[in-house]
């Protein structure tokens, strides 16, 4: 028996709306499939540790150019120059003269010109160089710059030995490598400098061979 053409318009309708219904949980499942699928099973853990490391080659990198824009850095005991800097002043220990400017310490040659020497132990000088840092160690304050360790007095600032422990970043201009006992040093008039690794960037840490 034939359907009159609205129901058989009817029917058709009907089945294919069955059919769709029966597609859409499949169709759900497949979409919660692609987002469990692109949903990470576990989250990376922050990598704290070597974002420090980052950090702190970048900040040892830093202090790097940073010592190396100072004009004493670019000085070193045995060097000649011909001129002194305006601005020097004369400084002694006991009947030892000095020339002094900004880290840097001059004596007088033959030749009329005059050599960069390594910073004298007792010396008292009326300023720091540029950039010298602060280290407490105890009840004492130093002043590490210019490749030497300073010390505050009622008439400047004066020289002292290196304190032992002490880590510093840079090494003194000039300071050369020598082996003790099977270790490296480094050494800068009577001061020692042991090389370590510390956050991933090698510092230097006074020592007594």
């Amino acid at each position: 028996m034939k359907l009159p053409l609205h129901q058989h318009s009817r029917m058709i309708l009907r089945v294919a709306l069955a059919g769709l219904c029966g597609l859409a949980p499949a169709a759900q499942a497949g979409w919660a499939s692609v987002r469990a699928n692109n949903r990470p099973e576990r989250r990376p853990e922050p990598v704290h540790r070597e974002t420090e490391r980052v950090v702190e080659r970048r900040r040892m990198d830093i202090e790097a150019e940073r010592r190396h824009a100072f004009f004493w850095s670019g000085f070193h005991p045995g060097m000649a120059v011909g001129v002194l800097p305006a601005g020097f002043v004369q400084v002694s220990v006991g009947p030892t003269g000095y020339y002094y400017y900004d880290g840097v310490f001059y004596q007088p040659t033959t030749t009329g010109a005059y050599a960069v020497v390594a910073p004298p132990v007792e010396v008292v000088v009326p300023q720091l160089p540029d950039g010298a840092e602060p280290i407490v160690v105890g009840p004492t304050t130093y002043y590490y710059g210019g490749g030497a360790f300073f010390v505050q007095q009622p008439n400047g600032f004066a020289i002292v030995p290196a304190p032992l422990g002490v880590t510093v970043a840079g090494l003194p201009p000039g300071a050369a490598p020598v082996v003790i006992n099977g270790t490296v040093y480094y050494v800068a008039g009577p001061n020692y400098f042991m090389p370590v690794m510390q956050g991933g960037v090698t510092v230097y840490v006074t020592a007594h061979p």
